[in-house]
């Protein structure tokens, strides 16, 4: 047990910011971080340079890179665009996707929303990149301070679920594409079709990768609250009573930015080296506080703003984007459905047609959750960090752990004043109660746009 030698009055927290010796513009990543930023800038959405160092990659944005991104989403915004104006003009006797007149209108606006959300994630990725740059720094020092360690198994199993993820929606829309291109073939207008919707089926890969790559960043960042919680629960067990009890974690992964905090190890001035809070073996274990419980209390303190601000600058970042893939899968939950719901009720029940919308349902359920989970898990996470602070300081009034009770404060303050939560462009805060929103939202549609259906019938 350390002894405890500080008093309320010789708090405060270090000058120093968390970001103070990064080199500008650069990091190190390696692992599945590596994998989802490679498939990113093929598409566009990580217009960045890999050098290989080692086992692991330094990045930085790319002017070259940059320049290909916007080259390549102009290219396809325009073909989407025009091939959408062709087969509005083609008619709804010669058009296998807008059979109606209401047909039309919807399949105008599923098309335009996934034109603008690739836009807006295209035209913004060397900002939005240079940002995560800033942010890995961040986690760099979190990771360090509370001595995490890399798991390559854990790291190859997020890659391959990434990877199923691609597998899958190549086959469903390849499929999808494929089956107007045979329906369009009975009036001899298949090739229009190909050239019409081929641009716009791009932009849906742009869409998709977009979302992974918001995932794994969400993902990211609550594995470091998670491992911020973890380390204020130790210390409370140094305080006074265990306050929670930390799970064994063994090699505690968090997402392959350890290369970060290890390149910068020799680059750190004096005064910010050894500020290791949780020494922890190799071999697994929950670890053992590396310096007295107090000042645990203030470095964790300066850990989590750091967090919460990378978050916010994050959240910011993806505002846009995420506000208009909302605003998409909520178009796409609504669409599918319909044309599904018609093909029961008005069509001839073609069996391959119903299995695709039924597909197409399932994927962008999966979407609305692959950006919304991490999201909850992060604010749960949040909610943790308060309820722990809390717990302290009744055991602080109670006598036990007296003299931390300013630093308790300080950090109890802190909390209060910065919220852990994403809110893209202030329109709503990503978490489970907007997937409920969603739902009824898509019902209330349904039902108007059925009834548009018999009345146009």
């Amino acid at each position: 047990m350390y002894p405890e030698a500080e008093t309320e009055a010789s708090f405060s927290f270090p000058q120093e910011g968390p970001r103070e010796y990064r080199a500008e513009g650069e990091c190190t990543v390696g692992g599945a971080h590596a994998f989802i930023l490679r498939i990113s800038r093929v598409f566009g959405l990580a217009p960045l340079r890999f050098e290989a160092r080692g086992e692991s990659w330094a990045v930085r944005v790319s002017p070259a890179a940059s320049l290909y991104s916007y080259i390549l989403v102009t290219v396809l915004v325009a073909g989407t665009v025009c091939g959408l104006c062709a087969e509005v003009r083609a008619g709804t006797a010669a058009s296998p996707r807008m059979a109606s007149q209401t047909a039309q209108l919807v399949s105008a606006c599923d098309v335009l929303v996934v034109t603008l959300t690739a836009a807006a994630a295209v035209y913004h990725a060397p900002e939005r990149m240079r940002i995560i740059i800033a942010f890995m720094d961040t986690v760099a020092d979190v990771d360090e301070s509370i001595g995490a360690h890399f798991s390559r198994s854990r790291e190859r199993r997020v890659s391959g679920v990434m990877l199923a993820i691609l597998v899958f929606f190549t086959l469903l829309v390849a499929d999808d594409f494929c089956f107007y291109a045979l329906q369009a073939k009975k009036i001899d207008r298949h090739w229009e079709v190909v050239r019409n919707y081929c641009g716009f089926y791009l932009l849906w890969f742009v869409v998709i990768v977009l979302e992974l790559q918001f995932a794994f960043t969400a993902l990211s960042v609550r594995a470091r609250f998670r491992a911020l919680n973890d380390a204020l629960a130790l210390t409370a067990d140094h305080l006074c009573r265990p306050v929670e009890k930390t799970n064994d974690q063994g090699a505690l992964n968090v997402f392959a930015f350890h290369v970060c905090a290890r390149s910068r190890r020799n680059t750190a001035p004096p005064s910010r080296r050894n500020h290791l809070i949780v020494r922890r073996e190799r071999g697994g274990g929950c670890g053992q506080l590396a310096v007295p419980a107090g000042e645990a209390l203030e470095r964790l303190a300066v850990l989590q703003g750091a967090l919460c601000e990378a978050l916010h600058r994050l959240d910011a970042a993806y505002g846009l984007p995420l506000a208009l893939l909302l605003i998409s899968t909520l178009m796409h939950l609504i669409v599918t459905p319909y044309f599904f719901i018609m093909e029961i009720i008005v069509s001839v029940h073609r069996i391959h047609f119903l299995v695709l919308q039924f597909l197409w349902c399932a994927t962008h359920v999966l979407r609305i959750l692959v950006v919304v989970e991490p999201c909850h898990y992060t604010i749960t996470e949040g909610r943790r960090t308060a309820e722990l602070v809390c717990r302290l300081l009744r055991a602080a009034s109670s006598g036990r752990g007296s003299m931390l009770g300013g630093r308790l404060d300080l950090f109890s303050r802190q909390l209060s004043l910065q919220s852990v939560c994403y809110s893209p462009m202030g329109f709503c805060t990503l978490g489970r109660p907007l997937v409920a929103s969603i739902f009824g939202a898509v019902t209330t549609y349904l039902v108007i746009l059925i009834q548009f259906q018999r009345y146009d019938a």
